[in-house]
């Protein structure tokens, strides 16, 4: 059974019952939004592209991927494409899908993460309310600065991790 509590501006927060195993029942509330994408852009085989952007909601800088929600289009790759032009002015001519991660049983948008390669400058407009730095930097300090944040970027840090530990920490051997 589901009751909706809430439905604007793209979030929707309802009230969940669902069947145990044992044939007890969970009662949740669930939050969903739209899904986001987190792009690991290498415009070189020893470089990666980051964000250092302000969150005002935090008073602060936090390092991150490029990223941003899919709610202008149902295609991740496509919304993928759109965030890294709008925040790095680069289009990739290689982005393939990487992997999946979701926050947990409640909130229920995921994060869809690619690898992009082969880099041309192609910008498009940033959002207005945003003030991005792009940073060239290597694996490690990319590692480096999400995690030494204040505020940790927890998509930043599971992608940059988990390419790391695929890749031998180095971005140079996965090309």
């Amino acid at each position: 059974m589901t009751e909706e509590l809430f439905n604007a501006h793209g979030w929707k927060i309802a009230r969940e019952s669902a069947s145990l195993p044992d044939g007890r029942v969970k009662d949740m509330i669930v939050v969903s939004r739209p899904d986001s994408v987190h792009i690991l852009a290498f415009p070189t085989p020893s470089t990666i592209l980051m964000l250092r952007e302000y969150r005002p909601r935090y008073k602060t800088h936090i390092w991150m991927v490029p990223s941003g929600r899919a709610d202008k289009e149902n295609d991740m790759k496509a919304a993928a494409q759109r965030e890294l032009q709008e925040e790095t002015g680069f289009r990739a001519n290689h982005l393939e899908f990487y992997c999946t991660t979701r926050h947990s049983e409640t909130l229920l948008s995921a994060n869809h993460i690619f690898i992009a390669r082969d880099l041309v400058k192609d910008p498009l407009p940033q959002d207005s309310d945003e003030m991005i730095e792009v940073h060239e930097v290597s694996l490690d300090q990319a590692i480096e600065n999400v995690l030494g944040s204040e505020q940790v970027h927890t998509a930043s840090a599971f992608a940059l991790l988990r390419y790391a530990r695929e890749h031998g920490n180095s971005a140079k051997k996965a090309m």
